[in-house]
C-alpha cells in the first residue's frame, strides 16, 4: 500500500506536472490567441479607421474640388464682366473719337470749301480786273493812236507852236507810260 500511495503520489505529481504543462501550454496558447485577437481587432480597427479616413479625405477632396470650381467660375464670371465693361468703354471711346474725327473732318471740309469759294471769288475778281485793265489799255491805246494821228497831222501842218508840240509830246509820252504800266499789271 505504501508504494501505491507513493505511486499514486508520483502518479498524481506526474498528472499534476502534466496538467501544469498543459495549463502552461494552454495559457501560452490563450495568451497567443489573445494577442492575435488583439492584433486582428487592431487591424480591423485600423482598417475601419483607414476606410473612415479615406472617406473623410474623399469628402474633403470633393469639397475642395467643388470650392475650387466655384471660385474659378466666380473669377471667370468676374473677368467676363470686366471684359464686357472694358469692351463697352472701348466702344464708347471709339464712338467718341469717331464723332470727334467726323466733326474735325467736317470743319476742315467747310474751311476748304470756303477757301475754294474765296479763291474762285478772287480769281473772278482778278479776271474782272484784268478785263477792266485790258479795256482800259485798249481805250488808252486807241486814245494814244488818235493823239499820235492828231499830232502827226498837226505836225505836218507845222502851224503848231513849240509849246504846243512839247505839250502834245508830253501827253503822248504820259499815255505810253500809262499803257506800259497797265500792260505790266495784266
Amino acid at each position: 500500500k505504501k508504494e501505491t500511495n507513493k505511486e499514486k503520489r508520483e502518479n498524481e505529481e506526474e498528472k499534476e506536472g502534466f496538467l501544469r504543462e498543459i495549463r502552461e501550454e494552454t495559457a501560452k496558447q490563450i495568451d497567443a490567441l489573445k494577442i492575435q485577437h488583439l492584433l486582428e481587432l487592431e487591424k480591423d480597427t485600423f482598417d475601419v479607421k483607414l476606410l473612415e479616413e479615406k472617406e473623410n479625405l474623399m469628402k474633403d477632396l470633393k469639397k475642395a474640388s467643388t470650392n475650387a470650381k466655384n471660385k474659378a467660375n466666380e473669377k471667370i464670371a468676374q473677368l467676363n464682366k470686366q471684359i464686357v465693361l472694358e469692351r463697352g468703354e472701348m466702344f464708347a471711346e471709339q464712338q467718341k473719337e469717331g464723332k470727334h474725327l467726323e466733326e474735325e473732318f467736317r470743319l476742315k471740309e467747310d474751311r476748304l470749301n470756303k477757301s475754294l469759294i474765296q479763291i474762285e471769288e478772287r480769281e473772278q475778281a482778278w479776271e474782272d480786273d484784268r478785263a477792266d485793265v485790258l479795256r482800259e489799255v485798249q481805250r488808252l491805246k486807241s486814245e494814244a493812236t488818235q493823239m499820235v494821228t492828231i499830232l502827226a497831222m498837226e505836225y505836218e501842218e507845222e502851224n503848231l507852236s513849240e509849246d504846243k508840240k512839247r505839250t502834245l509830246s508830253q501827253e503822248v509820252y504820259s499815255l505810253q507810260l500809262v499803257v506800259e504800266m497797265r500792260t505790266g499789271e495784266v
